[in-house]
């Protein structure tokens, strides 16, 4: 009986012991693993607050161009000389590296555009339409049928629950979404619609830097708009000789009047409200931007992605309207878009 005993006793000894490291085990787990997190969320806070104050120097920046050309009467941006057209390499800044870039948001075709506000309802524009499907099949290969994909934004926009044209989708096509009937808020929203096909290309990236949605009237930069955009909004209606006049006149100095612009001998085929019509949807000038900002702390990367609207009347203020941290799937974008200089 003694040794029986002394075995049980021996037994519990040994299952306590087993218990307590077990609980020793998960304690040392869970304190390592909250450590772990606290970093990470320390680290991240340090990141974005780095990115932030890249994010006010560029709004400066911007501001300071604004101030500069108002002072020099010459309300004008392009890709030349502008202060705000660089781009911040790789910079060390304390323990973090910092690269940024400021990219000109009205130099690219807006999706809004789709749509007109008449009254209280966004009403299609087929106009827009066609030039939509005119750059997305110049640029979007792999996506086979360039005109449905246009249609169907403008369905996406406008205020009817109606397919108007012989493609197009409202809410009935749609199962896990809803067509929210107003402008879009960013141009990912071409992704949602039925007829986008998701590809895993690559090359594809830096093609979104063509797109963008803004405000409905907002104007298109001729001074920063690259070719592609050109040809769609102008080349659709002037001819491919339009294009190259609006290219050939940026190169030494940026255009500073749409007037004079439309003066020139290629857009003499158009009729006086095409003319008109055009000139509305064009400027010299821009007022949307986006600033991208690249940090690497202890070799953990951020990238933040903020949009501004620089106001250049009377009591306007420069403000962010909206962030996003995205992950670093593509290159830094450059000031100009990539497609500027390739004819």
């Amino acid at each position: 009986m003694k040794w029986r005993q002394q075995g049980m006793a021996l037994i519990i000894v040994l299952m306590l012991f087993a218990i307590l490291s077990t609980l020793m085990l998960e304690i040392m787990f869970r304190q390592d693993r909250f450590l772990t997190r606290a970093d990470n969320l320390l680290q991240w806070d340090k990141r974005y607050q780095y990115a932030m104050a890249a994010e006010v120097v560029a709004q400066q920046g911007l501001i300071d161009d604004l101030q500069d050309d108002q002072n020099n009467n010459a309300l004008v941006d392009d890709c030349i000389e502008e202060q705000w057209a660089v781009q911040l390499p790789p910079s060390p800044y304390e323990d973090a590296m910092l690269s940024a870039s400021v990219q000109d948001l009205q130099g690219r075709f807006n999706l809004n555009w789709l749509v007109t506000a008449q009254n209280d309802q966004f009403v299609r524009d087929p106009q827009r339409i066609d030039q939509l499907t005119r750059l997305i099949d110049a640029t979007f290969p792999d996506q086979t049928n360039a005109s449905r994909l246009a249609n169907e934004m403008a369905d996406w926009l406008d205020s009817n629950n109606i397919v108007d044209g012989v493609e197009g989708a409202e809410d009935p096509e749609y199962r896990s979404r809803r067509t929210p009937n107003m402008p879009a808020a960013h141009e990912s929203e071409l992704r949602a619609l039925l007829g986008f096909q998701v590809t895993d290309q690559p090359e594809n990236s830096e093609v979104w830097g063509l797109f963008t949605a803004l405000p409905l009237g907002t104007t298109l930069n001729v001074n920063t708009a690259p070719p592609q955009v050109l040809d769609a909004v102008v080349g659709s209606l002037a001819g491919t000789a339009a294009v190259q006049a609006i290219l050939e006149a940026r190169k030494e100095e940026p255009i500073t009047e749409i007037s004079t612009l439309m003066q020139n001998a290629a857009f003499n085929g158009l009729k006086a409200n095409q003319k008109s019509d055009l000139a509305s949807l064009l400027g010299v000038s821009s007022e949307y931007f986006q600033v991208m900002v690249d940090v690497e702390v202890d070799g953990q990367l951020s990238r933040l992605v903020s949009r501004l609207r620089r106001g250049s009347g009377q009591g306007q203020t420069t403000s962010v309207f909206s962030r996003q941290v995205s992950p670093l799937l593509t290159p830094l974008e450059p000031a100009c878009n990539p497609f500027y200089n390739v004819q």
